[in-house]
């Protein structure tokens, strides 16, 4: 039973369903060399994963031949025999679970079920831990799946423009040298080997020149273990004696760390360490950079295309596909209705919807919301573009140095403009003299948290005003429903119950909602919002608000959009923050966002049979005390409009300074 309920990782879920993942039969057809490697696994199946860490793997495989020769299973000749056998993977073959709709969710959704069912009050009577795959569950989602299909190909539609864009731009440029000083370029070359060590090529080689001396070390200096740093480490200290100690007496390397290092330089077994790493390091780059015909990540029906390229180009070429982060809600419920956690799948499997990046302009809502609410103040109010500054020692904030920021172009127009039209865009003259109205951090954060973000993840600085913080596109979905919903914030669910094999409910959600914003001053916020995002409005039935986002160097773009019955977050980015476009008029959220928003709006509202439209239009509160949002009304404007109420161009957008 221990055995049947063991993870095995790859979705292999024990014994069997293990034998057939990595060595491609039955369990009863493993023999001895392939069952000590699935019961090593037992005591970490990561850390002695055979396709992760095959160093590790062999190092527990020889501890289980061991204890069978301690318990007369083996005789001590055929241990010898059977711990120099490599291991072979040759017919590892992973369940496919990149196919079909929503395959980042059912990723995300397994791990949240896994973490659930592991807690007390969702496990069996007898109190055993329920197993997702063979018990017999029904896990009731609020996936949509005619939005979720809607969501794909709109991210399919608009990736696939915005990927050839980014290739246009870069063509003839090396992403890794560009623009950047010799230090950052070698920080961006670490990286790409880094994502080579973590290639399953990589470590086959690695495996099949250094395991015998691995395991010698091991059986010879007492378990001793080595990580490619360390190996590197021992070469500099060859050639610069205290190298290592000087890196201990900093606190770069632990002296664990450099005792260790020291025992195998100073043992018999260096020469045969260093005569199998240098040909291993000939091999890894003849592999490396040899062209060879490949399968590589392409935005087409299959998903993939053939190339002829080395095995090191294949990195660099995926390295720099743009991902994206999407996630649709209701925001009166909550429920999340789609989710799309990136381009690809089978070729990029780190979920992009609970990735924290710098959100950029969508954060400043949050602190015009703040000085609305303190100030009661109108959308018509205006304010000077000019530079506002922060000083040093202001007791309210605690700068070591004054702070000055600047606007995105470098220049204040020293024109008054509501804040209406500065929200759209995105002045930071603006916003920074909001933050010396509101005169401290902590009323932003005390909203930020009212609307489900945790304000540990907000700095306390008053940067933030600029948006500095670091967030996911799923808290920010939650954070906006409030604007949304009328001032009530709705945290996102995506599982509504779970039920056992017999129909009991063992999990049924607890709606989580909260009174945020008073509707009143929450009015005042979505009348801006819809200005800022008037440019698209006549593209809808329905009325629409929202906010784009940017970052410095165009690092991010983001875009969060919502109707009185849908909410769209959404980020675009590349893994790496070196991957990204060099100009405003590319790389701004209105470009690398915002579009997708609108092709999936677009897809939501031309069907008939998901039934929005109803409510096409945000509701101004009724009994509650009033703001005025026509300037042509508002007492201290004299010309009736705000300034600037023609412009409505894609650039409307800022990025921090």
């Amino acid at each position: 039973m221990y055995l049947n309920k063991s993870d095995f990782l790859y979705d292999a879920v024990g014994i069997g369903a293990a034998a057939k993942t990595y060595f491609g039969k039955d369990q009863k057809n493993l023999n001895v060399e392939e069952a000590a490697v699935l019961i090593g696994m037992l005591k970490n199946p990561r850390l002695f994963n055979p396709r992760i860490y095959p160093q590790n793997c062999h190092l527990r495989r020889s501890v289980v031949l061991k204890q069978m020769v301690k318990n007369d299973f083996l005789s001590e000749e055929e241990y010898l025999n059977k711990r120099l056998k490599p291991i072979t993977l040759e017919n590892f073959k992973r369940e496919v679970h990149y196919d079909g709709l929503a395959p980042y969710f059912r990723a995300e959704l397994l791990k949240w079920l896994k973490n659930l069912l592991e807690q007390d009050d969702y496990r069996k009577p007898d109190g055993s831990i329920y197993n997702p795959y063979v018990d017999g569950l029904k896990v009731y989602t609020t996936i949509d799946s005619r939005i979720q299909q809607y969501a794909e190909q709109s991210m399919q539609e608009h990736m696939s423009q915005l990927q050839q864009r980014y290739f246009d731009r870069w063509k003839g440029r090396d992403f890794l040298t560009y623009g950047a000083e010799k230090e950052e370029t070698e920080a961006r070359k670490k990286q790409l080997i880094q994502l080579m060590k973590e290639t399953d090529r990589y470590k086959q080689i690695r495996f099949r020149f250094m395991s015998d001396v691995f395991t010698q070390i091991a059986d010879e200096l007492g378990g001793i273990t080595l990580s490619d740093d360390e190996i590197f480490r021992m070469f500099e200290e060859e050639d610069e004696e205290g190298y290592m100690r000087r890196l201990a007496e900093k606190g770069q390397i632990t002296e664990g760390s450099h005792d260790k290092c020291r025992n195998v330089m100073e043992s018999e077994l260096w020469p045969v360490l260093k005569k199998q790493w240098n040909r291993m390091q000939a091999a890894v780059n003849k592999s490396f950079n040899t062209k060879v015909m490949m399968k590589v990540f392409a935005y087409n029906a299959s998903g993939e295309k053939d190339a002829f390229m080395s095995p090191m180009d294949s990195i660099r070429y995926h390295l720099q596909h743009l991902q994206i982060g999407s996630v649709a809600i209701d925001p009166r419920s909550g429920n999340i209705l789609a989710w799309v956690g990136g381009v690809g799948h089978k070729y990029f499997q780190y979920d992009h919807v609970n990735s924290s990046r710098q959100v950029g302009s969508t954060f400043k809502p949050f602190v015009y919301s703040t000085a609305i609410i303190e100030n009661a103040l109108s959308p018509c109010y205006k304010v000077q573009d000019m530079q506002y500054c922060i000083e040093a020692n202001d007791p309210h904030f605690q700068l070591a140095q004054s702070w000055c920021p600047g606007n995105a172009d470098g220049k204040f127009s020293g024109e008054s403009i509501t804040l209406r039209q500065a929200l759209k865009d995105s002045k930071n003259s603006v916003s920074v003299y909001l933050m010396k109205e509101i005169g401290n951090v902590e009323s932003v954060r005390n909203l930020v948290e009212n609307l489900g973000i945790d304000p540990k993840k907000i700095p306390q600085y008053p940067s933030i005003c600029l948006g500095t913080p670091e967030l996911s596109a799923l808290e920010m979905a939650g954070a906006y429903s409030a604007f949304a919903n009328e001032g009530v914030m709705s945290k996102p669910v995506f599982v509504t119950r779970i039920e056992d094999k017999d129909g009991k409910v063992i999990y049924s959600a607890v709606p989580e909602q909260k009174k945020a914003i008073n509707p009143a001053f929450n009015y005042v916020i979505v009348d801006m919002l819809k200005y800022v995002a008037s440019v698209i409005q006549p593209k809808f039935l329905s009325e629409v608000a929202g906010k784009t986002g940017t970052t410095n160097d165009y690092k991010d773009g983001w875009f969060v959009g919502f109707t009185p019955e849908v909410l769209i977050s959404t980020w675009v980015g590349g893994d790496q923050e070196f991957v990204r476009f060099t100009s405003l008029s590319d790389g701004q959220g209105a470009v690398m966002a915002r579009p997708f928003f609108e092709k999936l709006l677009s897809r939501i509202e031309a069907d008939n049979r998901l039934g929005f439209g109803k409510n096409p239009v945000f509701m101004r509160p009724e009994n509650e005390e009033q703001i005025e949002t026509d300037c042509s009304k508002y007492e201290s404007v004299s010309s009736g409009k705000p300034e600037g109420e023609d412009a409505g161009t894609i650039f409307d957008e800022e990025f921090q300074e």
